[in-house]
């Protein structure tokens, strides 16, 4: 018998678990490779691949043991993007109840 484990019949464990780029979470592989395409752009690659690096480095740290739509929280409070659908302008002032 094989040592190796047969995985093509794997299951996850939790379908609401956040996506991944190989092992990192997803929102700080596209920090790390926006840095990269960004040096690759302007023609200062070894640059690029350095603060792209140290963004999802310093992203990852700030992520830590926080909530995991943080990002989305972050999003929001710095653009107003996107427009939350079920709540209310915040300048309205009405009581309902």
């Amino acid at each position: 018998m094989s040592s190796k484990q047969d995985l093509s019949h794997y299951i996850p464990r939790r379908l609401d678990s956040a996506g991944k780029f190989l092992f990192w979470d997803l929102d700080v592989a596209a920090l790390g490779l926006l840095g990269v395409l960004i040096g690759i752009g302007t023609g200062f690659t070894l640059l690029g691949v350095c603060i792209g690096i140290g963004l999802a480095f310093a992203y990852s740290r700030l992520k830590a043991g926080k909530h995991p739509g943080m990002a989305a929280h972050l999003l929001y409070w710095w653009t107003g993007l996107p427009v939350p659908r079920e709540l209310p302008g915040s300048h309205l002032r009405e009581l309902n109840g």
